[in-house]
C-alpha cells in the first residue's frame, strides 16, 4: 500500500506534481486502499473542489459521497470540506474528526490560488483578501498538523502555497518556510504512461531517494455519456 509504505503517520507529507492527473490517481489510489482495508475515513480538504466534482458525477467508481451540509460532503470513507461561497471553511467540524480519519489531504492550494489570477493582476483589494486567506490556510495547516501527528496520521498536502503571476507559480514566503520546516516526506508524483504510477522519493526519514513504479495504478476514469 501507499499509504503504509511512504506516508509519514507522524508529519506533514507533501506532493509536487505537473500532471493533476497524476496528483488524481495518486490521492485517489490511497482512498481505495484505505476502503479496501475496511479503514478509517479520509478527511479531504478540496479548496479548488475537482475531486468533489469528479467524485459527485460518479467518474472515480466506487467512491461516492452525499452532501451533508453545504459545503460538507461524506460517505464511509470520506469526509469533504469545501469553501463555502464566502470562500470559508469549516475549520473546527474538520479538526473534531482527525480522531476518526486514517489521513488528512490538503489539496490544493495552488490551483486554489489560480483561481484569483486575474483578480490579483489587476486588484490590489483582492491581493489584500488572499493574504489574509493565505494567513488563515497556514493556521489551519498548523492546527491540522499538531492534531494529525498527536492522532499519528499522515497529513498529505498537495501543492505549495503559491499562486500564478505573469505566467510563474510564485510562493509565498510564509509558505515556503512552513514547508521547507515541517515536510517530513516530499515525493514528486507523474505517470509513467496512462496505468502506472511513478513515485519520485525526494526526501523521506526512512527511505532514501529514488523512484517507486507502482503497477496498474492508473485510474480508469468512468466517461459518462
Amino acid at each position: 500500500m501507499i499509504y503504509d509504505s511512504l506516508l509519514d503517520p507522524k508529519g506533514l507529507n507533501t506532493i509536487i506534481y505537473n500532471d493533476p492527473y497524476a496528483k488524481l490517481c495518486l490521492v485517489s489510489t490511497i482512498i481505495l486502499e484505505l476502503q479496501e482495508e475496511r479503514r478509517k475515513k479520509a478527511v479531504y480538504i478540496d479548496l479548488d473542489t475537482v475531486f468533489t466534482a469528479y467524485v459527485k458525477a460518479g467518474l472515480i467508481p466506487p467512491l461516492t459521497i452525499k452532501k451533508m451540509e453545504p459545503s460538507i460532503y461524506a460517505s464511509d470513507i470520506l469526509r469533504i470540506y469545501i469553501p463555502d461561497e464566502m470562500i470559508e471553511l469549516s475549520i473546527l467540524d474538520s479538526i473534531k474528526y482527525i480522531d476518526d480519519a486514517s489521513i488528512v489531504i490538503f489539496d490544493s492550494i495552488t490551483s486554489f490560488y489560480s483561481l484569483f489570477y486575474n483578480e490579483l493582476e489587476s486588484d490590489t483589494s483582492v491581493t489584500r483578501e488572499m493574504g489574509r486567506i493565505n494567513q488563515l490556510l497556514l493556521i489551519l495547516l498548523m492546527l491540522l498538523l499538531k492534531n494529525t501527528s498527536f492522532s499519528k496520521i499522515p497529513l498529505l498536502l498537495t501543492s505549495m502555497i503559491r499562486y500564478k503571476r505573469k505566467g510563474e507559480w510564485i510562493g509565498t514566503p510564509t509558505g515556503n518556510r512552513f514547508l521547507k520546516s515541517r515536510s517530513s516526506v516530499n515525493l514528486y508524483v507523474e505517470m509513467e504512461n496512462e496505468r502506472d504510477l511513478s513515485i519520485n522519493v525526494l526526501s523521506h526519514p526512512t527511505i532514501t531517494p529514488q523512484k517507486i513504479i507502482f503497477r496498474d495504478k492508473g485510474i480508469r476514469i468512468t466517461r459518462v455519456g
